[in-house]
Order: structure tokens, then sequence, then C-alpha cells
């Protein structure tokens, strides 16, 4: 005879068969999660070799590699980074009114500073402090990260191994050197430090004790930070007679007309030259006659500099002419978007008098 099922009996019998399902599932990604740690383990541990060889003392790794864990999510961040994923016109929105406001705030009380330090290098101080808005919101933003674990994530992760397993040493030799403390090394998601976000390497080969204390602080805004910022710029080239380029009008069609390879132009600047996907570079007296003209429909300046033509996002008609100083600013983030933020961002706050 049948009998109908209560609804209790068939509760028990659904949660009774989702467990039988999910058990095996979930004890393969304990599993997966277990063997993973082993892997990571065993990878510090050779690391921890490698590091002695390389001259790092039993003291700091004794200190440094028992405070590192795993930081999974940092994978995520890196491959989804927004100065490649988004449109530019989502990614220019970082210039905006509170950090154009931000800046001038910045000016208003470090400007004196700001200037001497930025001149000393032969850069112009809205870069600096342009670049120091992106990065950080001036050292506003909170960067909290444990450094040596973003980093050893990273290196283990595989996908840029042996360049963060360099980063790894050079964090270490910043311990060593006694630049800063364990504590001190905290950073992004990325690895960078302090409000300049430099990598560990960049910090050894180009931060710069400007004020003369025996310490290089990258963490509070002060001469340390300016100058090393315009430091790294001057080290890639700067020329202080230039500007980055600017915005332009192009003629109908120019988005498919005027796009060409680099090899279709002049050589580029060496610091440029790695930068193929920017296209040919053209005497400015080149791309006036291409039809190429001012934001507002003037003639192209006629000092006469190399420039190449950055395309903005398809079907918007907008493009923008850039200098060699476009390409230093790229050697602290080599995407075209960031570039042009900076760049922008330094444009809007140029007026700044205070």
């Amino acid at each position: 005879m049948f009998v109908k099922p209560s609804l209790k009996a068939i509760s028990l019998a659904v949660c009774v068969a989702t467990s039988s399902l999910l058990a095996p599932h979930g004890l393969a990604q304990e599993v997966a999660e277990a063997d993973n740690e082993a892997a990571f383990q065993s990878w510090l541990l050779e690391f921890r070799s490698e590091a002695l060889e390389r001259g790092i003392s039993e003291q700091t790794l004794d200190e440094v590699l028992p405070q590192i864990s795993q930081q999974r999510q940092v994978i995520q961040q890196d491959r989804n980074q927004a100065e490649f994923d988004n449109t530019y016109s989502r990614y220019l929105q970082r210039v905006n009114n509170n950090r154009i406001e931000a800046g001038k705030e910045l000016m208003a009380e470090h400007g004196d500073m700001i200037r001497e330090v930025s001149a000393h290098y032969g850069v112009q101080w809205r870069f600096v402090v342009a670049i120091l808005g992106l990065e950080s919101n001036y050292g506003s933003f909170p960067i909290t990260e444990p450094l040596f674990s973003v980093i050893a994530t990273l290196a283990f992760d595989g996908r840029r191994g042996d360049m963060f397993r360099n980063e790894l040493i050079a964090a270490l030799q910043i311990i060593e050197n006694g630049y800063a403390t364990v504590d001190m090394m905290k950073s992004s998601w990325a690895g960078a430090l302090g409000i300049v976000q430099f990598t560990p390497s960049s910090f050894l080969r180009l931060a710069v004790d400007h004020d003369g204390d025996g310490r290089i602080d990258l963490w509070t805004m002060g001469p340390d930070v300016i100058a090393s910022v315009a430091n790294y710029l001057a080290s890639f080239g700067w020329r202080e007679d230039q500007t980055w380029g600017r915005e332009v009008s192009l003629p109908p069609g120019g988005e498919q007309s005027l796009a060409a390879p680099q090899s279709a132009g002049m050589t580029p600047d060496a610091t440029c030259r790695s930068f193929r996907t920017m296209g040919a570079w053209r005497p400015l007296e080149d791309w006036q006659q291409l039809g190429v003209r001012r934001s507002d429909g003037s003639d192209l300046p006629t000092r006469n500099l190399p420039a190449a033509l950055l395309l903005g996002d398809e079907g918007d008609d907008k493009g923008y002419l850039v200098y060699r100083n476009f390409c230093s600013i790229m050697r602290y983030n080599p995407a075209f978007r960031y570039a042009l933020s900076v760049s922008l961002l330094a444009d809007e706050i140029a007026d700044i008098s205070n």
C-alpha cells in the first residue's frame, strides 16, 4: 500500500541527499587548500636558502619569514588591474574635483618645499604632485597590507614569479640595511610601498634621503617623498623644458587613418622605444599636415617636438599627442590610462599659486 510521505520526511531526505553530495566536494576543497599551503611552506623553505646565498642574514630571515602568510585575495587583484581593464572614460574619472582640491590643499600646506625639491631634480612640481594624487591620494589612502606576505604570495603564484621573487629579496634588503622596520613595511595589494608606491627594488635604486637625516622616509609627506618621485622621473630622462603632450582633435576618420605602427614613424627616444603599442612617432609639423589640431581646433605648436598619437576609446574621436615625458611617467606605471590620468591631473593643478 502506498503511503504518502510527510513533509518532514521529504525535508530530511533532501538534507541527507544534499549532504552526501556536498561532503565530497567540501572534503576535496579542504585537501586542495591543505596541499596548496604545504606547497607554499615548502616554497618558503626553498626561498630561505636562496636568500641566505644572496646575502640576507639569518637574523633578518628569522624575523620576517615566520610572519609571512598567503594573501590569496591579491591574486584576484593582480588579474584585474583597473589600468588595463577599464575604458579610458571610466578610468579618467579619477581626475575629479575631489582629487584636484586635495592637490590644492597639499600645495597650500607644503607648496614651498614641493617646488624647491622638485626643481632640484629638474622636474616640474605639478607632475610629482599628480603622481602622489593617483598613487595614494596624496598619502591619505590607507595602505595596510603586509608587504612581505603580499610579495611572497605573488612570487609563489608564478604568473610573474621571478620578478616578485627578486622584489622579496629587495624588501629583505631594506630591512637588512635598516631603512625600515618590518612593521613599517605595509603595501598595497600590488606590493608597493608608502605614499609614493615604490616597489622594493625601486626603493633601493631610486628613493632619496633628501633631508639628510640618515633615513629614507616614504611614509610621511616630506622632502624624501617629493625627491624620490622627482628622482624616479629624472632617472628616465625627464625633460624640464617639455610637458607631457596635449589633447587634440582628429580629422574625420582619424581614428582609423592615423593609426600606424611604431616602425612607420621616426625612431623614438630610448625611453619610449619599448612602448611599441604607442604607435608611430612623428614631428608635430607632420601631425599638423595630417589634420591633427589642438582640442580647441587651433594649430599645433610650432616647436617641432616628436610626438605619438594615443587614441581613446573606440568611437569617441578623442586623441592625445604625447611627448617623450609621457614615457617617463609610464616607467612609473606602464599603462596608457595611468600616465594619461597623471598628465591630465597635472594640467588641472598647474595654475595653483600657493
